[in-house]
């Protein structure tokens, strides 16, 4: 894909971000790119599954499985925790175990209407289990829908001050469509800075599928490749159940 037909497909993305009227759809996973949308007052969202990424050259790292468990702590708050085991393996080492913990704060304080999108403020912290050092994210995300339309996307900085690495930034767009009350489809581009001096920053596309189970189940899947600077094949897939007053309604 050249840099101008690039940046032709995220701005539509983005720019689907003011042109679509209000309506009540979901989005976020199974995509990297998150959404505004936090979960139902004192209502949970629990997914379950795993992640997949092949960097060539004997290089695979996965999530194997993960848990991730988002809780509606307050009208327009949600809390998030993400618990993984984790798969690492490269040419010259191999290792499975406790990955790194995800803590967030999602809080919604643009409301969608007609004429202006829903914004969200969603810090988060990944603390490792051994080693390392913990890595914030500070995004914004926006979302607009329309009919059976979503957009939705956003961006921010990585706080990464650890020995030998940088700040960095994440910018993502994604595009779905409802095709029936069960099944969804969508696409997104994103691109992710480099977290090392003298790296180089990675632009990824992803397509990805959910399909509900009932009311309060759903599987998801995504999967892409990087499209510059990398040759990373990447993949998702997780079953969602919910719980709270809204599934006993």
């Amino acid at each position: 894909m050249s840099a101008r037909r690039l940046r032709f497909t995220v701005g539509t993305l983005l720019a689907g971000l003011a042109v679509f009227s209000a309506s009540n759809a979901r989005a976020g996973p199974p995509f990297v790119t998150d959404d505004p949308v936090p979960t139902d007052y004192r209502n949970w969202e629990i997914y379950t599954g795993l992640t997949y990424a092949n960097e060539g050259h004997g290089t695979v790292s996965a999530a194997l499985p993960f848990a991730e468990f988002n809780y509606g702590a307050l009208p327009n708050v949600q809390v998030s925790v993400s618990l993984p085991l984790q798969s690492d393996v490269s040419p010259e080492a191999r290792r499975y175990g406790y990955g790194a913990t995800a803590f967030g704060i999602k809080t919604r304080f643009v409301e969608e209407s007609d004429d202006r999108p829903q914004v969200s403020f969603y810090p988060s912290v990944e603390i490792p289990s051994t080693g390392g050092h913990i890595v914030t994210l500070l995004p914004l995300w926006l979302q607009k829908s329309s009919s059976r339309w979503t957009a939705f996307g956003g961006g921010g900085l990585y706080l990464n001050a650890g020995p030998g690495e940088r700040n960095y930034t994440f910018v993502g767009g994604a595009l779905e469509r409802s095709l029936s009350a069960a099944t969804t489809i969508g696409a997104e581009v994103y691109r992710q800075g480099p977290s090392t001096p003298g790296a180089l920053g990675v632009t990824a596309a992803n397509v990805g599928l959910t399909a509900r189970l009932g009311d309060f189940h759903a599987i998801l899947f995504s999967f892409g490749r990087a499209l510059q600077n990398s040759d990373t094949f990447s993949g998702y897939a997780s079953y969602e159940f919910e719980l709270g007053p809204r599934s006993a309604k």
